[in-house]
């Protein structure tokens, strides 16, 4: 095995954790919301913000740094488009989920728990799930231009 095949196997691990994870807790979500039982919603926000900074956060450091062990093991520069790119929308995704994000859910989890539902916590709360699903979007964005490669 190569450094290159190492890196590469890293970088598609950590990053189908990170995604595939992050999909799953959309499915998720939408069934909690079905249930409309303020108990299950406090249960789901409370794991979900659990998995998003000890799982996602890991898996995102580990997105970036076997990036950075592709592009000096492998065939790439640092100045092509998609790992400019990736990098930029990485870092964004980065620190919205895990400087925001994630404590936001759980301060959420934890009012709902303490004060139950009203309009505007669950209104705060539609508003993180709608930021959680475009930075899933964003994601998918990152493994298009990773597979794609546009400019090579």
């Amino acid at each position: 095995m190569t450094w290159f095949e190492f890196w590469l196997f890293v970088h598609v691990l950590a990053a189908i954790t990170w995604i595939g994870g992050a999909g799953a807790i959309q499915v998720f979500g939408i069934l909690t919301k079905r249930a409309a039982d303020p108990a299950k919603t406090v249960f789901f926000i409370r794991n979900v913000s659990w998995i998003v900074m000890r799982v996602f956060l890991p898996a995102s450091v580990l997105v970036f740094v076997s990036g950075v062990g592709l592009v000096e093991n492998g065939f790439w520069d640092w100045d092509e488009t998609f790992v400019v790119a990736g990098i930029v929308l990485w870092a964004g995704v980065s620190l919205i989920a895990f400087g925001f994000l994630g404590r936001a859910m759980a301060q959420a989890g934890s009012r709902l728990e303490s004060e139950g539902p009203s309009p505007q916590l669950m209104l705060t709360i539609r508003n993180l799930v709608w930021t959680s699903r475009l930075l899933l979007g964003t994601l998918v964005v990152v493994v298009f231009l990773m597979t794609v490669k546009p400019g090579t």
